[in-house]
């Protein structure tokens, strides 16, 4: 069945603001909301402590008028233009302040999906996944926006990453011993970036060598990366996987505030979700990612994502996959993903001990898509673990068109490795979307899922479900995402009142609308606003 909007919305986006979005991965938008409520919404942000329970995740009872600027027609058209409609507003949320001499080093946030990157490396790189960012002031240069390195989201920074994860391990080290030596308030508020910075000045003292590497090899992003600069009421969509931090230190001498809020795609695409009129490709540049983009365009569309075969030469692309160049590595996977001698050597590459190259020829074979699939399964039987999780994030990401491979993964819901079980919770959400009628097995299968000793297995299973919606919606399920409202992980909590939502049951909405009353958190002080209140009586007197 595919997409149908309702009636036409102008604040869609057209065919060339989503491709320059997939190529870009990113746009942004300017409210339509007036200026005194942006200068309401940073006065409502200033007393809240972005890493304290006034603030972070709990933005929204603090500041509930901040969902006026979300569900803006402008914002919510160009959500639901690259994310689909009934899109997920993801429970994390953060406001990022960027206090005077802050700064912020060029990253990616967090991990995939499924909670660890896969090899360390590989994310999905179709649009699963946006973050709104919105800046409730005039955000200049000297005021330190955020930053972001256009065209990163499909680039894995092998190089990068692989330095920070050694700093990574010196850095928690001196953190430790600082945390060891300083009070429980020193790791709040203005005082918590006092607290990094002594750490980054000692990592740098100790690890002066390493230190100096990181700074070489992030050089190149570094000088790539613009300001998301812009008067009070500017909002950025950005894919996910952008790489972005801090354009520069704020310097006028008060706080920066950037609100960043997830959201996140209910459905695989079944058409397009936007005012679409062409399939044509319309960006001619010789590029290395192009192979990627149109991938993406293609399965934004809904159609056959079926790649045509490339007219490169075999032995060119083999040495491209060898690259040191993210870009011309993950070009080149692609490309050899078009034809069958091609897939013969990622196949090659996909099991090897070379985790820098098994992880770009993974997209290679997403790309490749159900032409690929009787290959992944009958590697999957024989395979160690680490393998099997990979073969599992591959299935996944390629998506409804791996819907021959369910039998298969639910045979695998029971593994003793918990990363396999993890990746088998996701990967049903986005491959079962394509059965007509989802089967007993994988309801089962995330209904035991749900009460699973480990966290993110639970996680992702909830998350699966509200995906699958009523499709998978019984008792056992409904009692199981009720008592997990209760669970000690947040991002349990999370997804599960949102799957409450979703399941199409009388017994769900009631449990989610008992749940959301009892949870209701006034910002406002126990006698109300004081001063407004205080006027009203006036005037009834």
């Amino acid at each position: 069945m595919r997409t149908k909007l309702k009636e036409k919305d102008s604040y869609l986006l057209d065919d060339a603001a989503m491709q320059r979005f997939i190529v870009e991965g990113f746009l942004t938008l300017k409210s339509d909301l007036p200026d005194d409520y942006h200068a309401r919404m940073y006065r409502e942000l200033e007393p809240l402590d972005e890493t304290g329970p006034l603030g972070h995740n709990n933005l929204l009872p603090c500041a509930p008028d901040l969902r006026m600027m979300l569900n803006e027609p402008r914002v919510t058209g160009a959500l639901k233009s690259i994310l689909g409609p009934d899109y997920f507003l993801h429970f994390h949320r953060h406001d990022h302040v960027n206090y005077p001499d802050g700064a912020q080093a060029l990253h990616k946030d967090g991990d995939n999906h499924s909670h660890h990157a896969i090899d360390g490396f590989r994310r999905y790189h179709k649009t699963r996944n946006v973050m709104l960012l919105y800046y409730p002031q005039d955000t200049p240069i000297e005021m330190g926006p955020t930053g972001i390195v256009p065209r990163s989201q499909y680039v894995s920074r092998r190089a990068v990453d692989n330095l920070k994860k050694r700093a990574d391990e010196c850095k928690a080290k001196i953190l430790e011993e600082i945390r060891a030596t300083s009070g429980p308030d020193d790791f709040r508020g203005i005082n918590r970036f006092e607290r990094y910075a002594e750490m980054e000045k000692e990592f740098t003292e100790r690890h002066s060598d390493l230190a100096a590497e990181i700074d070489e090899t992030s050089a190149p992003w570094e000088e790539a990366k613009i300001p998301l600069s812009g008067n009070a009421g500017t909002i950025s969509i950005v894919h996910f996987d952008l790489v972005h931090g801090r354009y520069g230190a704020n310097t006028v001498g008060r706080q920066r505030h950037m609100v960043k809020f997830l959201f996140s795609r209910h459905r695989e695409p079944d058409g397009p979700s936007w005012e679409h009129h062409s399939a044509e490709w319309f960006n001619t540049e010789d590029n290395q990612l192009t192979p990627v983009w149109k991938h993406i365009w293609a399965w934004h569309r809904g159609g056959d994502t079926t790649p045509e075969p490339s007219t490169s030469s075999l032995g060119d692309l083999a040495e491209l996959l060898m690259s040191d160049d993210d870009s011309m590595a993950t070009g080149a996977a692609y490309e050899l993903g078009t034809t069958s001698l091609g897939l013969d050597l990622l196949f090659e590459k996909f099991v090897s001990d070379n985790t820098a190259v098994r992880s770009i020829a993974a997209y290679g074979i997403v790309h490749a898509g159900k032409s690929a699939l009787s290959r992944l399964l009958e590697l999957i039987d024989q395979a160690e673990p680490g393998l099997q999780l990979r073969i599992i994030d591959v299935i996944g990401d390629i998506g409804i068109e791996a819907e021959d491979a369910v039998g298969r993964l639910v045979s695998l819901s029971n593994s003793e490795d918990v990363q396999v079980r993890r990746a088998v919770a996701e990967s049903l959400g986005l491959i079962a979307q394509a059965c007509k009628e989802v089967s007993n097995e994988v309801i089962q299968v995330l209904s035991e899922a749900l009460v699973d000793e480990d966290a993110i297995v639970v996680r992702n299973a909830t998350f699966s479900t509200a995906q699958l919606g009523a499709a998978v919606s019984t008792q056992t399920i409904v009692e199981r995402i009720d008592q997990n409202l209760s669970h000690w992980h947040h991002h349990v909590r999370g997804w599960s009142i949102e799957t409450l939502q979703r399941l199409d049951s009388p017994t769900a909405t009631r449990l989610a609308l008992n749940y959301l009353m009892a949870a209701r958190w006034d910002p406002a002080h126990k006698s109300g606003d004081i001063a407004q209140t205080a006027k009203v009586m006036d005037k009834a007197s």
